[in-house]
């Protein structure tokens, strides 16, 4: 009898393990074909939008982090509202990409607008603290040249679509839902105007696209993207992600293209795209030219997993690497 109630228990178990698990699962639903990932505390993944949108959320309003490809701002903003009925307040372009950027004009009018000099001087709330009406839109300097300028694939930008606050130091930081948020300058890595952003509060790390899961790094020479610069973006990272056990856990990353991650998968990329660096700068030294480099595969075994885009390849990498390393030599 006592073996048969054991049985019993034991199954009783193995059938609720499962839905136990699935009930701690961080909750995901998608609206308007945008995925909705909660990554950890008040801190959203919205996946789908082109470049992948962070967002955090507060009585304060909304802290967003990239706007989005072309067409994809009233999807992003009704994904927004899922998660909160707070406008957004802060919007942070981590580069000049179009998928990041083309967003920027119609959030920032749908949330009442740039804020303007005098939103300092806006009426007390609740608390005696200031209600700052409207976004305040950031990027690094570089990156808002290269929006006024125009880059490919998106004609100059204007208007409410221009980042209103600009910075050319190697960090800038502001406040927002109680929380501290530094951003931190990317010299030269995917381009010249790189911003990672970090919520210190909620240990969460968006890194736009010096990190992606879904392929090789670009290498964007034509906006001073380099590969050292890459690799000492990846190492920042790792600067400020903690483990919680076993290497796994603890400091969250959203990348800008691809899947929510930890230290260890930093980790992991950095030291790919420093064994392919290595590769082809050995094989250079051999004198080879940069058809003999791609025919030697040195991206062979990594293919699988980084070399299914189309827009960027392994030979497309290797031929970054090639010609970023040949000028500097």
């Amino acid at each position: 009898m006592l073996a048969a109630s054991a049985v019993v228990g034991v199954r009783a178990q193995q059938s609720a393990g499962p839905a136990a698990l699935r009930a701690e699962w961080p909750r995901t639903w998608k609206v308007e074909g945008i995925e909705i990932l909660q990554v950890q505390k008040n801190i959203y993944m919205l996946a789908g939008a082109g470049g992948n949108v962070t967002i955090q959320v507060g009585d304060e309003g909304v802290a967003m982090v990239d706007s989005g490809s072309p067409g994809m701002a009233e999807k992003i903003l009704a994904a927004v509202g899922q998660v909160t009925r707070k406008p957004v307040r802060f919007l942070i372009n981590t580069n000049a990409d179009p998928d990041h950027v083309a967003g920027n004009g119609p959030i920032v009018t749908a949330s009442g607008g740039t804020r303007g000099p005098t939103a300092d001087a806006a009426p007390a709330g609740a608390g005696g603290r200031p209600q700052n009406v409207g976004v305040l839109t950031i990027a690094h300097e570089n990156a808002f040249n290269r929006l006024t300028a125009g880059i490919k694939g998106l004609p100059p930008i204007t208007g409410d679509a221009l980042p209103e606050s600009t910075f050319f130091t190697p960090q800038k930081d502001f406040y927002s839902n109680g929380e501290g948020v530094q951003l931190f300058f990317q010299p030269k890595a995917h381009s010249d105007g790189d911003v990672m952003v970090f919520f210190r509060g909620s240990d969460v790390v968006s890194t736009g696209d010096v990190f992606r899961t879904d392929g090789y790094p670009v290498i964007d020479s034509a906006q001073g993207g380099s590969i050292q610069g890459e690799l000492d973006a990846l190492n920042s990272i790792l600067d400020i992600t903690i483990p919680e056990r076993n290497q796994m856990g603890g400091t969250r990353v959203v990348p800008g293209h691809g899947h929510i991650c930890n230290e260890a998968d930093i980790v992991e990329y950095r030291d790919m795209v420093t064994i392919i660096r290595d590769r082809v700068r050995d094989l250079m030294k051999k004198g080879m030219t940069l058809q003999q480099v791609k025919a030697a595969r040195p991206t062979l075994e990594y293919d699988g997993l980084y070399g299914r885009r189309k827009e960027w390849t392994g030979d497309m990498f290797i031929e970054a690497i090639y010609k970023d390393l040949s000028a500097r030599k």
